[in-house]
């Protein structure tokens, strides 16, 4: 099916002929009232919308209309089929999909998850709330879970972690450096000058261990919680087979408080069945290459001096620092 450019697929004909073709849209035709962008500030991928419309079969009902790229929209309708069923509560109800290769251009339809409250890596979360999440994540790993990388899924998609090219690297460390010198300080720029050595052994160790679907970006501003406290995690279009603990290690090193990883690991080992010390230690492994993402990150050109995605950026790269300082990174 064909997608039009641009905000021309909120409108009621594309939306209506759209969900009309999904077995899991049963309103039939749909008459479009309102229209609203929403997460701008909390750096979803894609542009989204919350929609209002009015529909035979249920009269007026909201949900989100989500534009990705058609590779992206692939990837979440790809982890639905593998993993949907088990996740049920967990990810937004998909009432649609549609992917246009000649365009490049992807929709999804989907549950507005609501009323939820929205997490926020700024604001971080109770230990509570983000044990609901690790549980999440252990649901996913554990329906999932290989004891290595498994040649028969040869075609699903895999985490694309890889050491960064050593010149691009301290061209990132030093910018870093010079936006955010309180955290990185001299001692640690030091330290960490050929951290992509490291991480290339740290990435074959993930490797060769355990293998699952990751969601490769959880973090707060990617989750959602009902009213009952269940965790929704949004956001899959980077799901991958991949090592469990970076999907752990991930939300963890952003929002969560420091004192609360032991715990939350021990949540997650129990969870997925998997002993603790061996979970502890691979968790610890995976800090280096968000250590060289969080300074990438910091240190890209066009990195904003303002705004919400500067003080997200600085909060992480100070996080994932201290996190990699206390396990004596560079040492």
């Amino acid at each position: 099916m064909r997608i039009p450019a641009g905000d021309a697929v909120l409108s009621s004909a594309w939306l209506s002929g759209a969900l009309g073709a999904s077995p899991a849209w049963p309103h039939g035709p749909l008459q479009v009232v309102s229209a609203t962008r929403i997460g701008r500030e909390h750096g979803f991928s894609g542009r989204i919308h919350r929609v209002v419309a009015g529909t035979e079969g249920r009269g007026r009902l909201s949900f989100v209309v989500k534009q990705e790229t058609s590779e992206a929209v692939e990837r979440e309708l790809l982890v639905r089929s593998e993993c949907g069923e088990l996740l049920r509560e967990c990810v937004p109800d998909c009432f649609g999909g549609v992917s246009d290769g000649e365009t490049g251009r992807g929709v999804l339809v989907l549950e507005d998850v609501a009323p939820a409250d929205q997490g926020d890596v700024l604001q971080g979360c109770t230990e509570e709330r983000a044990e609901a999440v690790v549980s999440v994540l252990a649901r996913l790993h554990a329906a999932s879970w290989q004891p290595g990388d498994d040649a028969s899924s040869a075609d699903l998609p895999r985490w694309p972690a890889r050491p960064m090219d050593p010149d691009l690297w301290i061209d990132r460390l030093v910018r870093a450096a010079a936006r955010f010198p309180l955290i990185l300080t001299g001692d640690l720029t030091a330290r960490i000058r050929h951290l992509p050595e490291q991480v290339s052994p740290v990435l074959e160790r993930l490797r060769v261990g355990p293998a699952a679907w990751i969601h490769a970006d959880a973090h707060l501003d990617n989750v959602l919680w009902r009213p009952d406290g269940t965790a929704v995690l949004l956001d899959w279009c980077n799901a991958a087979i991949g090592p469990p603990a970076a999907d752990v290690a991930r939300f963890l090193s952003e929002g969560v408080a420091a004192e609360s990883r032991p715990a939350l690991v021990s949540a997650y080992a129990r969870e997925v069945g998997a002993g603790l010390g061996e979970s502890s230690a691979a968790v610890a492994l995976a800090v280096l290459p968000l250590l060289q993402s969080a300074v990438g990150w910091a240190g890209r050109e066009d990195l904003a001096s303002a705004g919400r995605p500067a003080a997200v950026c600085e909060s992480w790269l100070r996080s994932v620092c201290l996190w990699a300082v206390s396990q004596d990174v560079g040492r």
